[in-house]
């Protein structure tokens, strides 16, 4: 996926209490860093823009995964 960080598409980062910190993932339970909470544009429904907000996480071994921010746990 091509992320644009300005201009149409972009994607919006936001601020989130446990930014940087290390995280839980409940649902996996898979652990890292966050690294970034965006807000990502996923389609249109009945002529409505729809959004949604993901986390990304940065695991001990370097490689990313995404998680929901609103579940996220601190450790």
């Amino acid at each position: 996926m091509e992320v644009r960080e300005t201009g149409a598409g972009a994607v919006e980062h936001e601020d989130h209490p446990l930014l940087h910190r290390r995280v839980r993932d409940p649902r996996t339970d898979r652990e890292g860093e966050l690294m970034a909470v965006v807000e990502e544009y996923v389609g249109m429904v009945a002529g409505t823009s729809k959004h949604t907000r993901t986390a990304y996480v940065r695991a001990a071994n370097g490689l990313e995964f995404t998680a929901a921010p609103d579940t996220l746990v601190r450790l």
